[in-house]
């Protein structure tokens, strides 16, 4: 279990259990070894529980060729998903990639590109089907939360997923400062409260 796991809270008893209690989660689901760190911001007087991990890698990767088809044609690359589990992956990959600007989903499946110079530049891309995986780490994330917590927002960005949970009314400083903690965590720096 040689992972970074920062727990901040006003209460270190409560640090402590919730770092053991978040360990034994992730170990049972068998993510422990795919996350790479994780910020765990405790303060339940608020009350406001943000979960953050960030992913060791980008699961089950396949390259644009393999899951689309695509062909250029006058500066214009066109892809159709043929596996739609990795259709926001693509997107997200295509933005990344050329910029929005250059990149319009004409309908679900299907996406132009300006900018790439051939089709096999595109169909070498990677993308990820992040769907189940990020599926089974919230699962794990909600299962850490207290009971009461019932509200709560999820952020993903750059392989970090953040849950941001409160007990009743979600307010705007407890998302910022979500926020926050996903920034830091997509920068790789610690986030302190």
């Amino acid at each position: 279990m040689a992972q970074d796991i920062g727990v901040t809270g006003t209460d270190q008893f409560g640090n402590d259990a919730y770092k053991l209690l978040y360990q034994e989660i992730m170990y049972d689901i068998g993510k422990l070894a795919s996350v790479e760190r994780s910020t765990i911001v405790l303060k339940p007087e608020v009350p406001l529980f943000i979960i953050s991990v960030k992913m060791k890698a980008r699961p089950s990767a396949r390259k644009i060729g393999d899951i689309a088809a695509t062909r250029a044609e006058k500066g214009v690359v066109y892809v159709s998903i043929s596996d739609e589990m990795y259709a926001p992956g693509t997107l997200a990959r295509l933005w990344e990639e050329y910029g929005r600007d250059n990149v319009q989903q004409t309908d679900r499946l299907d996406i132009t590109v300006r900018g790439a110079d051939t089709s096999a530049e595109v169909d070498s891309l990677e993308v990820e089907s992040s769907e189940q995986p990020v599926r089974e780490i919230l699962g794990a994330l909600w299962r850490v939360l207290p009971e009461g917590i019932r509200v709560r927002r999820e952020f993903e960005n750059q392989g970090v997923i953040t849950v941001v949970a409160t007990e009743e009314i979600m307010r705007s400083e407890f998302l910022e400062e979500g926020k926050k903690v996903e920034d830091a965590m997509v920068k790789g720096v610690d986030y302190r409260v």
